[in-house]
């Protein structure tokens, strides 16, 4: 699942990208249902990227992405095991 996901970040440009999430999506759709949901409806947030893309280039993304989900992995391996689906999502939009 992660590969398939990083595939739609190594695209190049938005159009590509999109495409290239809803091919994830229904693929993803069969075995990973909530997963597919997730994705689906955060495509706006996903495509954001190309925005920064446009006016810094694709290397310069890079450490911004990593140092963001090394934050949300730090604070959610402190918790561990989350009551809910809103209580995991208020700590990694937190951070």
């Amino acid at each position: 699942m992660a590969a398939a996901i990083r595939t739609i970040f190594a695209q190049p440009d938005r159009e590509a990208a999109r495409l290239q999430l809803a091919e994830v999506v229904k693929a993803m759709h069969n075995r990973w249902p909530n997963a597919a949901e997730v994705l689906e409806r955060a495509e706006d947030d996903i495509l954001l990227i190309w925005r920064f893309r446009k006016n810094i280039g694709p290397a310069s993304i890079r450490p911004i992405r990593w140092n963001a989900s090394t934050r949300v992995k730090r604070r959610t391996n402190v918790v561990g095991v989350f009551p809910d689906q809103p209580s995991v999502l208020r700590l990694a939009v937190r951070s």
